[in-house]
């Protein structure tokens, strides 16, 4: 784990190694690194992103395909898309991008 003493914020580290699993990240900025995972991980976790993005690409997880159509929305290049390395700004916006209508399973 980093972290830093003076104000608290923290990040977990890869299993086994010292490599950070994303940014630090104070109260605030994990709390909305929650509620982006929890909205982004709906996309992927049931496939979802197949009836939202139904475009077929060879050979990738539903996973990778939702980071990929995250990155687009966000204007993000996909090498560097993943929501442990975005900001609170970001992190909202991936809240109400990802929001799904449950009855319709799409995206707003």
């Amino acid at each position: 784990m980093w972290r830093c003493p003076d104000c608290g914020a923290y990040v977990g580290c890869h299993p086994g190694t010292e490599e950070p699993l994303g940014r630090l990240a104070n109260a605030e900025l994990r709390y909305w690194k929650k509620l982006a995972h929890d909205a982004f991980d709906l996309l992927w976790k049931d496939g979802v992103i197949n009836k939202i993005w139904p475009k077929y690409i060879k050979g990738i997880t539903n996973r990778t395909k939702a980071y990929i159509w995250l990155s687009n929305k966000l204007g993000i290049p996909k090498e560097r898309m993943h929501i442990g390395m975005l900001n609170i700004e970001d992190c909202k916006r991936v809240v109400e991008i990802c929001k799904i209508k449950e009855d319709e399973h799409t995206c707003t």
